[in-house]
C-alpha cells in the first residue's frame, strides 16, 4: 500500500518528467525549422513536405504532454530559465550501446543534419536515467520513445496506488482541438489514465516508435494510407528513397527516388547568435524582429498550457507564420563580415 507522502513523492518525479518532456519537444522544434526555412522555394519539395509535417506534429506533442501534465495538477514552465540554446547537447544513455552525445544545431538543410534528425528520433528498444540542463538534456532512457514508455508505466503505478487520486487537475486547463493547427494527429483531452495513455501512444507513434508496415497495422488499417514515425521520414530523405511497403525498419528504403538537391540551400550561419550580428546591420534587426516574435510566441504557448487554451491558435497562426517571413529574409540577407558566404540565420533567442 502506497502512503499520502510516498504517493506525492512519486508525483513529483512524474512532474519532471513531464517537464522534460514538454522541453524536449520544445527544443527539436527550432532545429527542424530552421532546416525547413533554408531550403530554397524551387527544389526540395518532397523533403521539405517531410520536415514541416514532423515540426508540425512536435507542436502537437507539446500540447499532448502538457495536457498530461495539467490533468495530474502540473503547471508547464515555459519561460526564459528553460528556453534551449544552441547548439544543444542530447544524451542516450542505454544497456545496448555505450553513451553517444551530439550536438543539435540550427543550421542548414543537409546530409548531416538529417543524419542528425534521425539520431534524435532512432527507434531502439531497451532501458535507463535524467535531468536538463539550460544546454543540455539527458533524457532518462535509451530512446525518446523508452523515456515515454517509463512516463506511462509511472502514472499507471500511481493511478492504481491511490485511485482517483492523481488525475484531479481543472479540466478547463486542458487544450482542445479546436486550439491547434496543422500536423498529422489531434490533440487529446485528459482526464484519466486511458486518456493519459492515449495522448504519450501518439507521441511515440509519431516520432521514433512508428513503422508503418507491421503486419498488425495492416490488417487493422487495410486499404488506407499509413503515416511513418518521423524517423523513418527523416531516412527517406537521407537515402533520398522513399519506404516500400516490403522493406524492413533496420534497412534503408529501397523504393522511388526522392530528389534532393544540397546545393539548392541558403548557406546560413551556423548556431549563429544575436551577439554575432553588429549593431544596427540589417541582419541585426531582423533577427531582433524575429526573436521578439519567437518570445511572444512562446509566452503565449506559456499562457495555453497554464489556463487559457484559446491562446495556442494565436500563438501558431499568428507566431508561427510571422516568424517565418523573418527567418526567410534573414536567410537571404548576407552574414555581416563573413568570408565564405553565408547569410544570417535566427537564433531563436528570448528577449525580455
Amino acid at each position: 500500500m502506497m502512503t499520502n507522502d510516498e504517493f506525492e513523492a512519486k508525483r513529483q518525479t512524474l512532474l519532471v518528467r513531464l517537464q522534460l518532456a514538454l522541453e524536449l519537444e520544445w527544443a527539436t522544434l527550432p532545429p527542424y525549422l530552421v532546416a525547413l526555412l533554408s531550403m530554397k522555394r524551387s527544389a526540395n519539395r518532397e523533403a521539405a513536405d517531410l520536415v514541416r509535417g514532423v515540426a508540425m506534429e512536435e507542436m502537437l506533442h507539446f500540447a499532448l504532454v502538457a495536457n498530461v501534465m495539467n490533468a495530474v495538477g502540473g503547471k508547464p514552465l515555459v519561460a526564459k530559465a528553460n528556453c534551449p540554446a544552441y547548439p544543444l547537447t542530447m544524451t542516450f544513455e542505454g544497456r545496448p550501446f555505450a553513451d553517444r552525445t551530439f550536438p543539435i544545431d540550427l543550421g542548414p538543410f543537409s546530409k548531416e543534419s538529417i543524419e542528425t534528425f534521425m539520431k534524435i528520433e532512432q527507434p531502439q528498444t531497451p532501458i535507463a536515467k535524467t535531468t536538463w540542463a539550460h544546454e543540455r538534456i539527458d533524457v532518462p532512457a535509451p530512446t525518446i520513445g523508452e523515456f515515454y514508455d517509463e512516463i506511462s508505466s509511472l502514472l499507471e503505478e500511481l493511478d492504481a496506488a491511490l485511485p482517483g487520486k492523481l488525475f484531479t487537475g481543472d479540466r478547463k486547463r486542458q487544450l482542445e482541438g479546436d486550439y491547434f493547427w496543422g500536423g498529422g494527429g489531434a490533440i487529446v483531452i485528459v482526464t484519466d489514465i486511458h486518456s493519459a495513455k492515449s495522448a504519450l501512444a501518439t507521441v511515440v507513434e509519431q516520432g521514433e516508435g512508428a513503422w508503418a508496415w507491421s503486419q498488425e497495422k495492416l490488417s487493422a488499417t487495410a486499404g488506407e494510407p499509413l503515416e511513418m514515425g518521423h524517423y523513418f521520414r527523416f531516412s527517406e530523405i537521407f537515402y533520398e528513397r522513399h519506404f516500400l511497403k516490403s522493406d524492413q525498419p533496420d534497412e534503408p528504403p529501397t523504393g522511388d527516388p526522392m530528389p534532393i538537391d544540397y546545393g539548392a540551400v541558403y548557406p546560413i550561419k551556423k548556431n549563429a547568435r544575436a551577439m554575432d550580428y553588429p549593431t544596427e546591420s540589417q541582419a541585426s534587426k531582423l533577427n531582433e524582429s524575429f526573436n521578439r516574435r519567437y518570445t511572444m510566441m512562446l509566452r503565449q504557448l506559456g499562457e495555453a498550457v497554464n489556463g487559457t487554451p484559446n491562446t495556442l491558435y494565436t500563438a501558431i497562426m499568428n507566431g508561427m507564420h510571422e516568424m517565418t517571413s523573418t527567418a526567410r529574409e534573414l536567410m537571404e540577407t548576407p552574414f555581416p563580415n563573413s568570408t565564405g558566404g553565408e547569410t544570417a540565420c535566427p537564433t531563436f533567442e528570448w528577449m525580455d
